[in-house]
């Protein structure tokens, strides 16, 4: 039981130290006027899309067609979506899930899909 223990606390660090990585990433790459597809696991893109208007230390701000304020998405948020973000990717953990943890989830799933569209591509 001590071993397992102290595997999930490696896990949990391990995955920490690589959501704040991708953070930093986002913090210095991700400029003010992106234009994001919005993404679902499911469906792919949708239609609509989203602009990052703003990105600050702790939260990421987004303006979106159907939204009447911009959204200001804290960096929490993302850390959630990060942690069962594999889950969501193989549809383990559905939308509806994500939408639980935050009502953010549209713009923080986009912005990672576009992150790992990004790396692949070798854009970033």
């Amino acid at each position: 039981m001590f071993f397992l223990e102290k595997a999930l606390v490696f896990v949990e660090e391990v995955g920490m130290d690589r959501f704040e990585n991708i953070w930093n990433f986002l913090q210095i790459n991700v400029k003010s006027g992106t234009v994001l597809k919005n993404w679902t696991s499911y469906s792919g893109c949708l239609g609509d899309s989203m602009t990052i208007t703003k990105i600050g230390r702790n939260y990421i701000e987004f303006e979106a067609p159907k939204a009447k304020h911009i959204q200001h998405v804290p960096k929490e948020d993302f850390e959630k979506v990060w942690r069962v973000w594999t889950d969501y990717k193989t549809q383990k953990v559905k939308r509806y899930e994500l939408r639980d943890m935050t009502r953010f989830s549209k713009y923080i799933i986009s912005l990672l899909h576009w992150y790992e569209e990004e790396s692949l591509n070798g854009e970033i």
